[in-house]
């Protein structure tokens, strides 16, 4: 796998785009494969038709859009496997290296690494805007779950969710317990689930590391104005080595 690279899962299948191929020998990749997991069989799909050496993406209707440190959004099209290209505003050519991407009631949302803009796409109209109030805090390791961006704040050991529709933030009630185990695990990653919210995070027992990972049911109460979470189930699914976790997809086999 590259690293900083994008990672999409549609389906049975994982889709990888672009990246570097190492920190010691730098080598900025064009290159496209697709990972079955049902076959567990790797197929290379057409090369990109930009350089990203540092690249983000998701997945709206079919079309998994690519964008990264370069002048154009790359866009390939699954169902006909062919690659389209997009410009990006005039502010982000040359300047932002990309954070993260996460996909919205059918609009992507891009911030740079260091949170300073946050950009949502409308692929309908191909218009690039601006998201002032999702820039509120630094959001990162995030995911979507029902058109809602949860993410793990590590600084004030909450879970924090973003309502696109509201344009508002809530905190995630009811998990207690959980935050205070995870309290200083920087590196805290929220996934998408079936519908529900995995959180991973790492830790440590003596020598012993481990990525622990709690499944959680969301709900919510007060007509919308609060969001509840229910730990359904937790336990250490990577032991002995130290692993971290570079994102998490939710795929069907």
């Amino acid at each position: 796998m590259p690293r900083m690279g994008g990672f999409v899962a549609v389906g049975s299948r994982i889709y990888v785009f672009g990246g570097l191929t190492s920190y010691q020998h730098i080598k900025v990749l064009t290159n496209a494969i697709s990972i079955d997991c049902r076959s567990q069989t790797v197929h290379l799909l057409p090369s990109m038709n930009v350089t990203m050496s540092v690249s983000v993406a998701d997945i709206i209707d079919g079309k998994i859009y690519v964008t990264g440190y370069c002048s154009n959004m790359a866009v390939f099209n699954t169902e006909t496997q062919m690659w389209e290209s997009k410009t990006t505003p005039e502010t982000m050519i040359g300047y932002l290296w990309p954070g993260e991407c996460v996909v919205m009631a059918g609009k992507m949302y891009m911030r740079d690494h260091i949170n300073s803009f946050v950009y949502v796409y409308e692929p309908k109209e191909s218009k690039w805007e601006t998201d002032k109030m999702l820039n509120k805090f630094k959001w990162k390791h995030a995911c979507v779950v029902d058109d809602v961006l949860y993410y793990y704040d590590s600084v004030s050991a909450m879970l924090r969710a973003y309502d696109p529709k509201e344009s508002s933030w809530l905190v995630v009630n009811g998990l207690k317990e959980l935050l205070a185990e995870a309290r200083y695990s920087v590196c805290s990653y929220t996934g998408s689930y079936g519908g529900k919210l995995a959180m991973f995070f790492p830790k440590t027992t003596g020598r012993t590391k481990a990525i622990r990972c709690a499944e959680i049911s969301l709900k919510r109460r007060r007509q919308g104005k609060e969001i509840w979470g229910k730990v359904e189930w937790c336990d250490d699914v990577l032991v002995g080595d130290d692993f971290y976790v570079k994102k998490s997809l939710d795929v069907i086999v």
